[in-house]
Formats: C-alpha cells, structure tokens, sequence
C-alpha cells in the first residue's frame, strides 16, 4: 500500500510529495501533476521537492519509467529529490542531464536544507 502525501508548508512556488510505501503511476497522476499543471498556468517557476523517506518502498510497476517520462517533458527551475538510497540518488544523477531543470539530490537529514536550495 502507499500514502503519497503532499507537502505542506512549503514556500510559495513549492511543490513537494512525500512518499510512504510504494510510489504507483497513480500517484503522479493524482497529487503532482495537477499542481505541476496549475503551476504552469500561471507561468510560475515550478520548484519541484520529492521525499523519498525510511518509510519508502520503492517504485511500483512502471511508476519510474511513467515519472521519468513524465520529468523530462516538463519545465521547472529546481528539482529536489531527498533519500538516504544510494541506488536511486546515483540514477538521479544521470537522469538529471536529460531534464529541463536543475536537480539536486539530498540526504533525509538535509531536507531543510533542499527545500531551501529548491526555493532559491
């Protein structure tokens, strides 16, 4: 089961989701692409943070290929990704240079400080 969360208190601009169990395609579709949408129609700077927590599972089947997919056709300023997984930050890494955006990955103890470069 998964508990995908929004993030809230975030600064202005800010879209954060805080996964818990299995990150599913259902999840995009339901708590961040409609933000990323209604950040768009504003012509905003879209500030993306993704918690990846202890309490996260991994990715259900084609949830990776679908967010994947799904970050390289949108245009944001910064993207924050916070987890302790080596595996995951390591492909973060290389997928960072095919997306329209800065990324930075985080440790779970860093995530004040994501948020912060992520709203800059």
């Amino acid at each position: 089961p998964s508990v995908n969360e929004q993030i809230e208190g975030l600064p202005e601009g800010c879209i954060g989701m805080s996964a818990v169990g299995q990150f599913t395609v259902d999840d995009f579709v339901t708590t961040i692409e409609p933000e990323v949408e209604s950040v768009a129609a504003r012509r905003a700077e879209l500030r993306l943070i993704l918690h990846l927590g202890e309490q996260f599972e991994g990715f259900g089947e084609g949830a990776w290929g679908q967010l994947t997919d799904e970050l390289r056709h949108i245009r944001f300023h910064r993207g924050a990704v916070v987890t302790d997984d080596g595996h995951l930050t390591a492909a973060i890494n290389v997928l960072k240079w095919t997306l329209h955006g800065q990324v930075r990955t985080f440790h779970n103890h860093e995530f004040d400080v994501a948020v912060h470069w992520a709203s800059t």
